[in-house]
C-alpha cells in the first residue's frame, strides 16, 4: 500500500515538472522600456505606453499608481496583456508605471519608472466634426452580427465618447453603450433585434465637438 502511495506522489510531481518542460526561463531577463522614459514630463492626458517585445513571453503585467507604488492612493491600472503598447487618460499628477513579462512557468522581475503629467494648453478642437467610417448609415444586421464602429482621428483630441441608443437619441428608451475611448474603434455583439442610433464625440481637456449621429438596424 505504501509503495502505491509512494509512486501516485512520484506520478503527481513528474506531471507538475512536465508542465513547465520547454518552457523558457525567462526570470533573469529584462523587458527594455520605450516610453514613457523615466522622470518624463508630460502634458498630454492620453499615455501611450510601449516597451519591446521579450522572446519566449507570452504575456505582459502591467500597472500603474499615483503617486507612487510605495506610497500608492491610487492603482489606476492593473492589465495583463499579449501586447507591448497600453494608452491610458490620466489626470494631471505624479505617476509610476511598471510592466513585466510572463509565460506558462516563468516571469521576469518589473521594470519601473516614474513620470509626471502636467496641464497643457488644450487646443479648441469645438467646431471640428467626428467622420464616421463604419458602419455605413442605416446598415441592418442580424443579431449573430459582431457589428464593428469606427471613426476618424480628430487632431488634438484626446479621446472620444461613444454612445449607442435605441430606438434613437430623440426618443431614447435605453443607452446600451457609453464609453470613453482612447481609440477610434468599438465592436458590439449580441444586440436585440430593434433600431440602433450611434454617436461619437472628440474630446481634450478643455474643448469637445458636437456629436456625429448615424442609424442602424438588427433583425432576426
Amino acid at each position: 500500500m505504501k509503495k502505491v502511495v509512494w509512486f501516485a506522489v512520484v506520478l503527481v510531481l513528474l506531471m507538475a515538472c512536465e508542465d513547465i518542460i520547454g518552457v523558457e526561463d525567462i526570470s533573469n531577463r529584462n523587458v527594455i522600456i520605450l516610453a514613457p522614459t523615466n522622470d518624463a514630463i508630460l502634458n498630454t492626458t492620453t499615455i501611450s505606453f510601449n516597451w519591446d517585445t521579450l522572446e519566449d513571453a507570452e504575456a505582459y503585467k502591467l500597472q500603474i499608481a499615483t503617486p507612487d507604488f510605495e506610497n500608492a492612493t491610487a492603482i489606476v491600472a492593473d492589465t495583463t496583456m499579449t501586447l507591448t503598447n497600453f494608452s491610458k487618460a490620466l489626470n494631471p499628477g505624479n505617476y509610476q508605471w511598471r510592466v513585466r513579462a510572463e509565460n506558462s512557468g516563468y516571469q521576469t522581475a518589473y521594470r519601473t519608472l516614474s513620470f509626471s503629467v502636467t496641464e497643457g494648453d488644450a487646443i479648441d478642437i469645438g467646431s471640428d466634426e467626428v467622420v464616421l467610417l463604419a458602419p455605413a448609415d442605416n446598415l441592418v444586421f442580424s443579431t449573430t452580427d459582431t457589428i464593428n464602429l469606427s471613426w476618424e482621428t480628430v487632431l488634438n483630441a484626446e479621446n472620444y465618447t461613444l454612445q449607442i441608443a435605441t430606438p434613437n437619441f430623440e426618443n431614447v428608451t435605453e443607452i446600451i453603450e457609453n464609453e470613453i475611448l482612447s481609440t477610434t474603434s468599438f465592436s458590439v455583439s449580441n444586440l436585440g433585434a430593434q433600431d440602433y442610433e450611434w454617436r461619437v464625440k472628440a474630446q481634450n481637456s478643455v474643448y469637445e465637438t458636437n456629436y456625429t449621429t448615424q442609424g442602424f438596424s438588427v433583425e432576426e
